[in-house]
């Protein structure tokens, strides 16, 4: 399968990985609720999101991990959408997606799953925490949800709908065979999920929004984003991995790090973290 990336697929044993960049997207600096004066600075007025999927192509299987934007943001993120325009090297090989997994039901994840109604990949089994899929498949939601958050919603379930049959859902951790697993990773969503990917003796995690904001959450692992469904738990959840990704000396990639890359994190003391860009 050729897909056309600007990135190399790192090799992970028998398992390959290669990054597609959806885009990018301009982040207010407001969104970080809790970041000092100083924080603030550095990513004022607008810091700049990557928007990064994977394929994980291993033995039968062509993996996705979440999907991009399509064509659902482009009204406020101009510059999203690229790995399923029409034409691109992913799309014209969508029938031969075997699994998608979706980290999260955020539109910037599963928009590029759905065009005119329909699923762009349909003979992808696509794997979702349950936890997930109850939450925002919720037929009460949007009334219950603040009124600021409504639309949101309703986009959410707009997309979900179309991909109902091709759901497979999971209590929170999920092997996929072939060195591909699905971890709980709770706090930017409910059913938030990750990806651990293992072959010959190595690994790499592939983090989703666990971590958002490279500029700020390395050094302060305990930076709020105002997305985060319930921001204490994102950042307990981002603790627990960064320690076990620094000890461990586990690659990592995550889907709003301005490059697309993989990258390793050393603990800096104070609770901080570098990341230094895999070579």
């Amino acid at each position: 399968m050729s897909i056309t990336s600007t990135t190399r697929p790192l090799h992970v044993g028998d398992i390959a990985i290669t990054p597609l960049s959806d885009g990018h997207l301009d982040i207010p600096a407001a969104y970080f609720s809790n970041a000092s004066d100083e924080e603030i600075q550095a990513v004022s007025p607008t810091t700049r999101f990557g928007a990064t999927c994977w394929l994980i192509e291993t033995g039968p299987k062509k993996v996705l991990v979440d999907t991009g934007s399509g064509s659902w943001l482009k009204e406020r993120f101009p510059e999203t959408g690229f790995i399923t325009a029409a034409g691109s090297s992913l799309i014209n090989a969508s029938n031969e997606i075997t699994d998608i997994i979706l980290t999260h039901l955020h539109a910037d994840h599963i928009g590029g799953l759905i065009a005119d109604g329909q699923s762009l990949f349909p003979n992808a089994t696509v794997h979702l925490q349950n936890t997930e899929w109850a939450f925002w498949t919720d037929e009460n939601l949007v009334e219950a949800v603040p009124e600021d958050k409504r639309p949101i919603a309703q986009l959410i379930q707009t997309l979900a709908r179309p991909i109902a049959s091709q759901i497979k859902l999971h209590d929170g951790g999920a092997d996929l065979e072939n060195g591909i697993h699905v971890t709980s990773a709770p706090g930017h969503t409910p059913g938030h999920q990750i990806v651990r990917i293992s072959s010959g003796g190595e690994q790499v995690m592939l983090l989703g929004d666990a971590l958002v904001s490279g500029v700020l959450q390395f050094a302060n692992p305990d930076v709020h984003y105002a997305l985060d469904s319930a921001p204490e738990t994102a950042a307990e959840t981002r603790k627990t991995l960064f320690s076990e990704l620094a000890a461990e000396r586990i690659p990592l990639a995550a889907t709003h790090l301005e490059s697309p890359g993989f990258g390793m994190l050393t603990a800096t003391g104070g609770g901080g973290y570098h990341f230094e860009p895999l070579a």
